[in-house]
């Protein structure tokens, strides 16, 4: 019997390996995965130990890579926190992290580099409202706090 479920172990172990090859992932993350593969509960919380264990599975450093890569890619505080939140990356940890890699001043500076981009890319509107609403709701899908957006609108367009 020990046979058995040491086989099943590594099969779940390996399969673990493999979602964690392609890209680091939260706890959540992977226990969801392994879970939706129609694992036994029990061997999913055993395998999911054991690679936190090997340091396979890091939330800290999923939530820090998470926040750097949408920082990259444009992204406010508010649409950060909701990813790392999808996630399952939450709590007062995860926080510190969120607001320690992305400052006010450094997200003032972030929308004012994505508005002037898209800017550009509406000079084909005429209507200058039309114009700046579109800006506005670009700026707010991307999350940024709606002060944020005012204030940089303003700065842009006095």
């Amino acid at each position: 019997m020990k046979d058995s479920g040491d086989t099943t172990y590594r099969h779940v172990m390996a399969s673990a390996l493999r979602i964690l090859a392609r890209r680091d992932h939260s706890v959540v993350e992977l226990i969801q995965k392994l879970d939706r593969r129609g694992y036994a509960e029990e061997m999913v919380q055993q395998v999911v130990a054991e690679c936190g264990r090997m340091d396979y599975l890091n939330d800290q450093r999923v939530a820090r890579q998470l926040i750097d890569r949408m920082k990259r890619r444009g992204m406010g505080l508010r649409r950060i926190r909701h990813e790392l939140q999808k996630r399952g990356l939450e709590g007062e940890q995860v926080e510190a992290q969120l607001l320690a890699g992305v400052s006010p001043p450094e997200e003032r500076l972030l929308v004012r580099q994505v508005a002037e981009k898209k800017w550009k890319t509406l000079s084909n509107q005429a209507d200058p409202r039309n114009k700046m609403l579109r800006l506005q709701r670009f700026l707010r899908s991307r999350g940024f706090s709606d002060s944020m957006i005012v204030e940089t609108l303003k700065e842009m367009h006095p």
